[in-house]
């Protein structure tokens, strides 16, 4: 039987939001045909969802499952990396060692190096162009194929400053957009003329990124494993970013990003904080402090609809996550606020109003410091008595407020 999870869930970091109770459904290997639960990635073909997982690809249509191993079909390597849907019928497999696979119906075709152009049989991202090229994410640099052909990009014959790539997205006029790690992000126009964006180059926050997604406007968002959440404001720069230390969001070392292409909202994946939502700038999230996802190491997020979100995890299988409209919908900031949101050792805080209610204080990693009651009070002692970054939580008739503060 399939877990199925309703608890009431809301996060917000400095204000507050009422929310519903979105439904989450948790698929592992033990309560479906899932043939692993470390889930690397995920695709949606009309109504079937694609798993690639380490022991295997499998595919549900919400009432059936299938399951492809080396086993049972013509994969010849089972731990899978990256998927990409073409059509209704094309699916194109990235593995770990094994090459590139592509399924058409009952059709496999498998490219790996000893028979064909590419460069290596770790295949890490996948994207197709608007030519209906096939670009791959390799630790061994780029590689496209058009159906008949391939070329490469890499170190040694094309000055790349690094053969590790991690993600390839496509901008609205056929550009590119290639992340990697300690290389910086490369930037190819429709004639694939390179553009290198470092730190020295560009002021780039972080030369590692590990996941892109395009926004409605064709703005490229990176996911950064050390400096948080990276933007493009203009073609190489200027760069706005969000971190620890100038905004909400609770961790620098993001997994992978997929921005909600009905409202925009920005979700992030994580290992330690679950799933990390953006909305301007409005934060939400979903983690296992405030509702019933089985863990917090989030490795793949996919969206069905506005609503419907697949989430691939860490050794916890896949969850399904239908929100309610309440979820979706952002309602009115509350007055409420706290002050001054960097003190020192010993100094109290303040709110703008007096109030009734609980107060948890909270390290980065979850573990409660202190917990008080505040009865018709202004002023909070938090008692911390080490510098660092601290999340509170004030729960007011059975309402939470969430707010960050720096001790120093």
């Amino acid at each position: 039987m399939i877990k199925v999870i309703i608890k009431l869930s809301f996060f917000t970091f400095g204000s507050f939001f009422i929310y519903g109770q979105p439904i989450l459904q948790n698929f592992t290997s033990e309560n479906s045909p899932l043939p692993f639960n470390t889930v690397r990635c995920i695709a949606i073909q009309g109504e079937k969802k694609w798993f690639g997982t380490d022991v295997g690809l499998a595919s549900f249509d919400g009432n059936n499952w299938q399951v492809f191993t080396s086993n049972n079909s013509f994969l010849s390597n089972d731990n899978i990396r990256s998927l990409k849907v073409q059509n209704d019928s094309i699916l194109w497999i990235g593995t770990m060692q094994g090459g590139l696979f592509k399924k058409s119906n009952d059709s496999w075709i498998n490219y790996n190096e000893s028979n064909s152009g590419l460069n290596d049989n770790l295949v890490r991202g996948i994207e197709i162009d608007s030519s209906n090229n096939i670009w791959l994410a390799t630790s061994e640099g780029v590689s496209k194929f058009n159906g008949q052909s391939w070329q490469v990009w890499n170190v040694a014959d094309n000055g790349l400053p690094t053969n590790n790539i991690t993600d390839i997205r496509t901008g609205f006029s056929n550009e590119k957009y290639i992340s990697t790690i300690n290389g910086g992000l490369l930037y190819y126009d429709v004639q694939n003329n390179i553009e290198v964006h470092s730190i020295v180059e560009s002021g780039l926050p972080d030369n590692s990124s590990i996941d892109i997604d395009i926004d409605s406007t064709g703005q490229p968002w990176f996911a950064t494993p050390a400096a948080g959440l990276v933007t493009d404001l203009g073609n190489g720069g200027p760069w706005a970013r969000w971190n620890i230390t100038n905004s909400p969001i609770p961790t620098n070392g993001l997994t992978c990003i997929a921005i909600n292409k009905e409202d925009q909202r920005i979700f992030m994946g994580s290992e330690l904080f679950g799933i990390i939502i953006k909305q301007n700038d409005v934060w939400q999230s979903y983690n296992q402090q405030n509702s019933d996802l089985p863990t917090n190491h989030i490795t793949a997020i996919v969206h069905e609809s506005s609503h419907v979100k697949w989430i691939g995890t860490f050794n916890n299988g896949v969850v399904r996550i239908e929100e309610t409209d309440a979820n979706v919908l952002f309602h009115e900031v509350q007055s409420l606020q706290l002050f001054p949101t960097l003190i020192r050792v010993q100094e109290s805080l303040y709110l703008s109003e007096s109030v009734y209610g609980s107060l948890t204080i909270q390290d980065p990693s979850g573990r409660i410091l202190n917990q008080q009651k505040l009865v018709n009070t202004k002023e909070i002692f938090p008692k911390i008595e080490q510098t660092g970054l601290y999340y509170l939580e004030l729960v007011i008739k059975s309402q939470s407020y969430f707010f960050k503060i720096v001790v120093i």
